[in-house]
């Protein structure tokens, strides 16, 4: 089991640039050998799972976030890359004992009868236990690493130094600046703990009465800071989703389409966090969420915004979808809107969009058109602009492309969407 991952910003600077000065030689390297017919990734893979899941912290959570890229990434960095999402190397037992020993005091039998120091689950700021307390409940034990939010802050610092390239493409320092605020208060948010309860509670309180959705439940009163202890809901993992039945995964993406809607439209609170290592399922098509640390609120004005955007591509209006972005403070003011893109975009998505239609995820090839327009969107950034408001949602819905992608089945969005915008206005 690795060490306790370095808390300093130099330290963690110097072992990415490592990382990426060795992938950097070993491309060249296989480049400029005769005889080799392409690139051999299965090396750069393990290498990039291997240091980005002993550094943990945000540098993990980006690669989490980048495995959801399938058909865009080598195969091997992409399989790698997914093993980060329940494979994550975890610490010894004994650098989390003296978190506990200082929360439950130094008899930890006054609370639990018994604490797996084999570590159930890894993850990028915590990793799991199983436990049994004193009263004989099994629970589970959400206990993040020690130094941790040093960890956080040393990775921001580097984002900070980072940002200043943005700058290359034209994007303005003010907006640079406030994207970098919304990812400091959304990782902020993801260490405390005391809300991620508070966000359960609500989650559980909103959605008891829904039979194929699982939650875990809190024992409030032995969570302590840095420490959540949980009842222990079972699931095969979504990331092999793919060998349920095609009933179970249409129940699955029922379920998922209907708990997203919901989530924005009732609840105004959006999960997003959506790699695949979040989720699990039953066998008979219940659909699992494991982690509530990271969650978006709404606005009203930021879902009149997203509902401007669906209609206007619904509609194939570019002039609707130029006012939505205008909205969404997606534009950059006083420039020329983008209209070729968004003429684009209209014919990527209207179809999908209509009435009775259905989004077949075992066909879809967004993602890959999405690639084809990526240098057009570059070259369109002195007119686009990162919306702060809206960063985190749209990596949410990303997110759940993905995850849509891997059940692979049909599913009514427009028609979901329509009956969540009747009832608001109800």
């Amino acid at each position: 089991m690795p060490d306790l991952p370095s808390r300093s910003a130099f330290g963690r600077f110097l072992t990415l640039a490592g990382m990426t000065a060795r992938i950097a030689g070993g491309v060249a390297g296989q480049r400029i050998l005769k005889g080799r017919s392409g690139i051999d990734w299965q090396p750069i893979g393990d290498l990039l799972g291997e240091v980005l899941g002993n550094m943990k912290g945000p540098v993990l959570k980006l690669g989490q976030m980048s495995s959801q890229w399938q058909g865009i990434l080598p195969e091997p960095i992409l399989q790698a890359l997914q093993r980060l999402q329940n494979q994550v190397p975890a610490l010894p037992f004994d650098h989390l004992q003296q978190h506990l020993r200082a929360c439950y005091g130094s008899n930890l039998s006054d609370y639990f009868r018994h604490i797996d120091e084999e570590p159930f689950a890894a993850a990028s700021l915590a990793q799991v236990h199983r436990a049994i307390t004193v009263d004989g409940q099994p629970v589970i034990l959400k206990v993040q690493y020690p130094g941790m939010a040093a960890i956080c802050k040393a990775d921001l610092q580097q984002l900070r130094r980072l940002l200043p390239l943005a700058r290359l493409l034209k994007v303005p320092s003010a907006q640079l600046e406030a994207v970098y605020q919304e990812l400091e208060r959304s990782i902020t948010t993801e260490l405390d703990y005391v809300l991620e309860l508070h966000h359960l509670q609500r989650f559980h309180q909103h959605f008891a009465d829904w039979p194929n959705l699982r939650m875990p439940i809190p024992r409030e009163d032995l969570c302590r800071p840095g420490i959540l202890v949980l009842s222990e809901v079972q699931g095969l993992p979504m990331a092999q989703v793919h060998e349920a039945s095609a009933i179970v995964r249409q129940r699955l993406a029922n379920t998922l389409l209907s708990w997203l809607t919901e989530q924005a439209f009732e609840l105004k609170l959006l999960h997003a966090d959506p790699h695949a290592g979040n989720f699990a399922y039953t066998p008979e098509g219940a659909l699992v969420i494991y982690d509530f640390g990271c969650i978006q609120p709404l606005t009203m004005q930021t879902l009149s915004a997203y509902t401007s955007t669906y209609r206007a591509l619904q509609q194939g209006r570019p002039e609707a979808l130029e006012q939505a972005f205008q909205h969404m403070g997606s534009r950059q003011p006083a420039s020329a809107p983008p209209w070729e893109l968004y003429r684009r975009l209209i014919t990527l998505l209207q179809p999908v969009l209509q009435p009775d239609a259905q989004w077949d995820f075992a066909t879809s090839l967004l993602h890959q058109e999405a690639i084809a327009l990526s240098s057009q969107v570059t070259s369109m950034l002195s007119s686009l602009q990162p919306s702060p408001s809206v960063l985190m949602l749209n990596r949410t819905l990303e997110g759940h492309y993905w995850n849509f992608l891997r059940l692979g089945v049909p599913i009514p969005l427009a028609d979901r969407l329509e009956q969540a915008l009747l009832a608001q206005s109800a």
